[in-house]
């Protein structure tokens, strides 16, 4: 990861009073995980650091390119979590459990594990990071854990792993609540998953604007069961 004094051309930039991480997401970045990064940084769970999307930085080659406000500092190559966390430590003042990046970086490699078909190294990793104890961030790993856990026919598993992840998710994360159903589902317990979709929508409206919400609802729907 590389800084830059300044950027190449004024950037338009709002007011802040905490740190943004403004991260390129045009072709040469997108294709080099500028996404995946943004992704990161706002699954950390730090209250005074947010990631948000920025056009072209320019330096193309030298991506992913992002700016951190508001001390409007230009950086190249802020290409993996341990990057970032350098950004926001050295040069944001923000403070990075090393826990929750250890277990971030094994959750991101069972993902492209579970994302290989090999569901049985991700749900390893997925383990691994679990032991970490991070400060944030293990409501995602249930999630994964579920899904994983359910493509390698472990259902009773996955279901156990759906619940936690659903006891600890904040408002507004959805994975859980559809690990959830597809595990009840899976196992034939149709009402249960049916009355889980109806308190999901009930709780949080946007939650019925899912892509698969309405896959859920006729799936219920030929099991006979009223969503």
């Amino acid at each position: 990861m590389r800084t830059a004094c300044a950027p190449r051309r004024p950037l338009a930039v709002a007011a802040v009073t905490k740190l943004e991480l403004q991260v390129c997401i045009h072709r040469s970045c997108k294709r080099q995980g500028s996404e995946n990064i943004i992704k990161f940084v706002n699954d950390l769970g730090i209250s005074e650091v947010k990631a948000t999307t920025t056009g072209c930085l320019g330096n193309c080659g030298n991506g992913p390119n992002a700016v951190l406000l508001p001390a409007e500092q230009l950086l190249h190559h802020v290409a993996t979590p341990a990057d970032v966390a350098q950004v926001l430590q050295s040069l944001g003042g923000a403070s990075v459990d090393g826990r929750v990046l250890q277990a971030t970086q094994l959750r991101l490699a069972g993902n492209a594990c579970a994302g290989q078909g090999d569901f049985k190294q991700a749900i390893e990793l997925y383990k691994r990071a679990l032991e970490l104890q991070p400060s944030s961030g293990t409501h995602m790993l249930y999630s994964n854990m579920s899904a994983a856990l359910l493509q390698a026919g472990d259902k009773d598993a996955a279901l156990d792993n759906a619940q936690k992840a659903v006891d600890t998710s904040p408002r507004g994360f959805h994975n859980s609540t559809i690990r959830l159903i597809d595990c009840l589902y899976a196992l034939g317990r149709y009402g249960e998953a049916a009355e889980a979709c109806r308190r999901a929508a009930q709780a949080d409206s946007s939650f019925a604007f899912r892509q698969e919400y309405q896959a859920i609802k006729r799936a219920l729907q030929g099991a006979g069961q009223k969503v």
